[in-house]
């Protein structure tokens, strides 16, 4: 992962610059925030065809090195089987649901050499598919999907081959590769996969082959074979991401050394910017791609040009859009796992840093509510302010307080019962501060220039 707070202030004073005085918020969480027991890392998110969301992750129970998987019932989330299932400790986890809506999870299995295993849940219990630890050697970046016949594929990183490419599948019996194992230029990381909608598995990573650049290969049915040009991307390529359109169009999103975030798209010849490159500013890790229904990419990531909270955009047919309000998460996140339901709201699950690290899940809506409105009308004053600042029409109700510094340092946090509030500021540094305000689940952010 590439170093996050790399530039941090420098990015941080832009962003707060720019950003406009108060933003309304329509993310809202599913469920609790912060639902799971303990830390969370290696997220994957997944909705089965009712559109419930179900969550993989290591840790959140009892032992925090083991996998766990969690799903939303309507009202509040539950386990899905036993929790830390997993023999021992696993990372670089992949969710996704079968052809006949069973849930699978692929992982590095430290148990077992740091081999690949597959589990499925048969309704009462996760159990193997296959030998467990099935590849010939340990694993890094497991991806898994589902062919439109329901054969379950992992593709990873292959430590048994130089940590190349290699893609195996469960035929109902035994696991075999799918073309030659190792078969990428050099060493693969950052590996997403999935199929195309006509059925062609896809592979995306990041290629030491070609100068650690993104690569997408396709099987042709005998051989691994490029999309494109190997190595398109302008620099190095982190944390690829890989989704298709309904006319089987490959987009890719990553983080690209040299321009920052970007998603490509391949036209049927070449590599084609999807919008402006570079759209997300500076700092973003844990990217995550998806397309709704009309085929508009999402992007979610941890926003790095904002404190590293999260930020979803969205592509409009010519420009990159905040979908909603830039930085909409409690704090900052890591481990984005993004998903849009039948209804085309994008979904996001993270660890959540406002709740210990714990996993948080939270949801789009268009629709702006009454406490929407309320919590943006809050006035701040005065701006620049010397000793005393004052926040005013706050919402009924208890109402949350925070200032953050430009190195994201909380500096002041109260709760707020009446509908005005006064913030001594005698002992601020100047610069420039940013202003949280947070009412039934409802944000609002206002920017406070402190000049004593």
């Amino acid at each position: 992962m590439k170093t996050t707070l790399q530039n941090f202030t420098f990015f941080i004073v832009l962003t707060l610059c720019t950003i406009p005085l108060s933003v309304a918020q329509s993310w809202e969480y599913v469920g609790s925030p912060g639902f799971s027991t303990g830390i969370v890392s290696y997220i994957s998110m997944a909705l089965n065809s009712a559109d419930k969301p179900y969550v993989a992750f290591r840790g959140g129970s009892g032992n925090f090195s083991h996998i766990q998987v969690m799903k939303f019932d309507g009202s509040a989330w539950i386990g899905v089987g036993q929790p830390d299932f997993s023999a021992q400790m696993v990372s670089d986890i992949s969710l996704a649901f079968s052809n006949t809506d069973e849930p699978y999870v692929s992982y590095t299995d430290h148990g077992n050499g740091y081999k690949a295993t597959l589990m499925k849940f048969d309704g009462t219990n996760w159990v193997n598919v296959g030998i467990p630890g099935f590849s010939t050697g340990g694993t890094q970046f497991t991806s898994l999907a589902f062919s439109n016949s329901g054969e379950p594929f992992v593709a990873f990183a292959d430590f048994s081959f130089s940590e190349k490419a290699t893609v195996m599948k469960f035929n109902g019996t035994d696991w075999v590769y799918v073309g030659s194992p190792g078969f990428s230029a050099g060493k693969a990381n950052f590996i997403s996969f999935k199929f195309s909608n006509n059925d062609v598995p896809h592979i995306s990573y990041r290629d030491f082959g070609n100068s650690e650049k993104a690569t997408v290969m396709k099987f042709d049915g005998t051989n691994w074979v490029d999309v494109g040009t190997p190595g398109f991307s302008t620099g190095k390529a982190w944390d690829t991401s890989l989704a298709f359109s309904s006319n089987n169009e490959p987009y890719l999103a990553f983080d690209d050394s040299t321009e920052d975030s970007s998603v490509m798209k391949f036209d049927g010849t070449n590599w084609v910017n999807v919008g402006t490159p570079g759209y997300s500013g500076s700092g973003q890790d844990y990217i995550s791609l998806a397309l709704n229904s009309n085929d508009d990419p999402y992007v979610a990531y941890s926003d790095g040009s904002y404190l590293y909270w999260g930020t979803v955009k969205k592509f409009n047919g010519s420009s990159w859009e905040t979908v909603g309000s830039q930085g909409f998460s409690n704090e900052q996140i890591y481990y984005t796992s993004l998903a849009i339901n039948s209804n085309n709201e994008p979904i996001v699950a993270f660890s959540d840093t406002g709740y210990g690290y714990q996993l948080s899940v939270m949801k789009f809506t268009s629709t702006m509510s009454v406490q929407d409105n309320e919590v943006s009308k809050v006035s701040l004053y005065p701006n620049p302010a010397n000793d005393l600042v004052t926040l005013s029409n706050l919402p009924y109700g208890e109402t949350h307080i925070k200032v953050f510094d430009i190195t994201g340092k909380e500096v002041f946090s109260n709760n707020a019962n009446t509908g005005i509030e006064t913030i001594d500021t005698t002992n601020f540094s100047n610069g420039i501060y940013m202003v949280r305000i947070a009412h039934k689940e409802k944000i609002t952010y206002k920017k406070l220039v402190i000049s004593n």
